[in-house]
This record gives C-alpha cells, structure tokens and sequence, in this order.
C-alpha cells in the first residue's frame, strides 16, 4: 500500500503595518517648508473639527483635527479629495498636514541607511517592493498633555509648546518568511525599527542633540498590522491563491478560538473595546444565532453536534473544557499576565458587594455554553459548506466586505487583475509596538 507523501510547505510571504504618531521638535520641521510658510499652532475648536484628520468612520470618536497648521499650499494629495489641504487653505487661511511628516520620517530612516519612499498618496499603495510611508486616516495627534507625558524631561528641547506630533504608517515591503530566509527578513524589519529609536538614529553625519528632536508614541488607537500572503505567480492575475482547505481550516480556528486570542492581546485591542470599537470588530458576526433559552432541553443538548459536512472537532477541541484548558497553556507575556491579575482582584472586590442570589445568577453559565455550542456548530456548517470558495468564505468571515474585523479576510477576495494590490490575510489584533521581540 502506498504512502501519502507529504505535500512541501507553502513559499508564504508576510507584510507589517506600523501604525504611529511622530513627535517632533519644530525645528526638523521647518527646513521642509516653503519660505514664508507660517506654523498656526492656536486653532480654534470648530476650525479643528472643520480641519479633520480622520475619515468619516472615525468622526465620532476622534472628530477634530489635532496638530499644527501652515499657510503654504500643498501638492499633496488628500484622501479626503485631491485639493482638500488647499481647499481648506482658502477657507481659513491655513491647512492640516500633507506630506510634511511623512518626508520628515523618511529623512529620519535614511539617516540610518534605511530605504524608503513616501507614497503618493493617490488610493492605496499597489507595489510593495519597497517599504514605504503613508498617512493613517484612523488616527489623530497628541495633545499637549498626552505629549508631555510622553516625552518626559530626557526627551524635550525646550517647552514642550515647541514640539508636534502626527500619525504616520510605515509598511513594510513583502518579505519572505521560508525558513531560509526569514531571518533575513526579522532582521530587515529590526533595522528599520531602531532607526525610528532616537538613540540609534544618528550617524557620522548627524548631529548630537537632532537624536533627541524626535520619538515614536503610540496610542490605543495604534494598531500592528501582520499580512500573510504568497509569492507573485506566473499567472495573469500576478496573484496566487491560498488552498481553499486551509483558509476554512484557519477560519474555523480563529473563530472559535476568537476569545482566548484576545485574552493574549491588552484590553484596548480586543472587540467591543470603546477605544477600537471602529477598528476591531468580531469575526463572529456572521454565525451568531440567539438561542431561545425557554425551549432548550437541557437533558438532551447534543454536545457532539456532528454537521452535514461531517466536520468534526476532534482537531481543535471536543468540549468547552477543552476549550478552556487549551486557553491556559498560552504563555501569557508579563504585561498581559499582570493585566490579568488585576482583573481576578477586581473581580473579587466586585463579589464582596454583590448580594448572594446574584452570584448565583452570574455564576451560571449554562447560557454561555449553549451560545458557544449553538455558534460552533453554525461554523462548521457554514464554513465547511459543499458549494464554499474562497470568495465566498471571505465574504462569510467579513460580514460582506468589512475590513475592521480582528482578521480582515476581504484582501484574499481582491480581483484578479491583482490592480487593488495582493491577496493577502491581514492579522489586525496585535497593539503598535517598535519591539520585534514582542
């Protein structure tokens, strides 16, 4: 009898958005500017709002505009409409940012050997063989207050009045990640992110005190972006495929497992998260089904659940026990760890002022345990359907075409003339950082 051959590993290819805001002192600001180009830094609130930052999405939770502005026209195009800097201009005699920070942060990274270029700002980028800048309509500027607390005494050249911030995204090109390679590729990514550290940005040619006129924050808001994709093909389209039996075995995965996921992410990157709430939805939307509690019998609960497809849970976990003990054998990093610990001690404060028949109401979780089962049995009909394909499990797992959802599956879906960029998984959950460790 002949045995199965195992067949080689995919070529995969990953991609990293970084999402940030770049403090600066006004003084690397100024070289980039025009002659004569003034710097308003008091605006009033309603011009703040008219100004904007973010796109409409967004207007909600972070409606104004925060940043300085200037009095020189742009050429830079907006993605809020092409001449919307110098529409703005017109109307209050100054506009937001365009490229400004972007050329400012280029010249920062090329003063460590790191090569870079500033998108366009025309749609989205398409070629990513270079890495690149870009601006991020779902973030705003630091306050005053936020910025003096984040720059601290060792990092301010004078009042902190005399510094800015801005939201910036640095993308990576698309880097392979066989095991030949990839260290190559971490390496790549480490250098770039050093060079955004102060301490490691200066050069021979640099001088001394421009290290401490710049640094990185990060706010709740920012986000780090993994794309994993697979290597340009030969075909027309210039874009390659994943397995459809491995995309509804990744999708089946991370949806049941959504919860213990984001138990390993802090608490501002998880879904329903005030601060993410537009950015990080759930993937389970498509699968939820309200169980009428009133019917259910709870001595004949089917807990197997075998589908029509005959999908069965033997690979993942057969019970909600399991399910729970898979979850603890995470190494949780020190700071979830601690955010943990403080969450158990709430919860024990918590319990002491709660009268004794509501403890047994919220210790009951018989509810939560038919939702869970209710839930998997719906994905596995869903996802493991006799007529799936890859356009139709993107749709399924994004709602119809969301891209907020802690996995954006609408990039492997993209058409195939590949003009609106690679077919990729995009992982959305993980906080900005400039570690590489973590």
């Amino acid at each position: 009898m002949p045995t199965a051959t195992a067949s080689p590993p995919l070529p995969l290819t990953f991609g990293l958005e970084f999402e940030h805001l770049l403090a600066f002192h006004e003084s690397l600001l100024t070289p980039l500017l025009p002659p004569n180009t003034r710097i308003i830094k008091s605006i009033p609130y309603p011009t703040r709002i008219a100004l904007r930052q973010t796109t409409e999405q967004y207007l909600l939770t972070r409606p104004q505009y925060i940043g300085w502005a200037l009095t020189s026209p742009s050429s830079y195009p907006s993605l809020f409409g092409t001449d919307w800097h110098n529409d703005c201009l017109r109307t209050h005699g100054y506009r937001g940012y365009a490229d400004e920070i972007l050329q400012l942060e280029k010249q920062i990274l090329e003063q460590s050997g790191c090569d870079v270029v500033v998108h366009d700002g025309k749609g989205k980028m398409r070629d990513f063989k270079k890495w690149h800048l870009t601006t991020d309509t779902s973030l705003v500027g630091a306050t005053r207050e936020e910025l003096a607390s984040a720059l601290g005494d060792q990092h301010v050249e004078g009042d902190v009045g005399e510094w800015d911030s801005s939201p910036v995204e640095l993308v990576s090109r698309v880097l392979p990640l066989d095991d030949e390679e990839k260290e190559a590729s971490f390496t790549e990514i480490a250098h770039f992110l050093d060079a955004l550290k102060p301490s490691c940005s200066r050069t021979a040619t640099a001088t001394a005190t421009n290290e401490d006129k710049f640094k990185v924050l990060t706010t709740p808001w920012c986000g780090l972006h993994v794309h994993i994709g697979l290597p340009p093909s030969n075909s027309p389209s210039n874009n390659s495929f994943f397995p459809l039996p491995l995309l509804q075995h990744l999708a089946y995965i991370t949806l049941i497992y959504e919860p213990v996921l984001s138990s390993l992410h802090p608490r501002t990157r998880r879904p329903g998260n005030r601060d993410t709430e537009m950015d990080l939805d759930s993937c389970r939307g498509a699968f939820y089904e309200e169980p009428d509690f009133a019917a259910v019998n709870w001595d004949e609960v089917d807990v197997n659940m075998e589908t029509e497809a005959g999908v069965e849970d033997s690979g993942y976990a057969s019970d909600d026990a399991s399910v729970k003990s898979v979850g603890l054998e995470f190494p949780l990093p020190a700071k979830r760890k601690r955010e943990e610990e403080e969450e158990e001690e709430g919860e024990e404060k918590t319990e002491q002022c709660v009268s004794p028949s509501a403890v047994a109401r919220w210790s009951d979780e018989d509810e939560d345990l038919e939702f869970e089962r209710r839930l998997r049995k719906r994905a596995r009909k869903l996802i493991f359907a006799r007529d799936m394909t890859v356009e139709k499990l993107c749709e399924l797992m994004s709602e119809g075409g969301q891209k907020g959802c802690v996995v954006n599956w609408t990039y492997l879906s993209r058409p195939v003339s590949g003009e609106k960029g690679p077919r990729t998984i995009e992982f959305r959950q993980h906080e900005a950082c400039l570690e590489l460790e973590e």
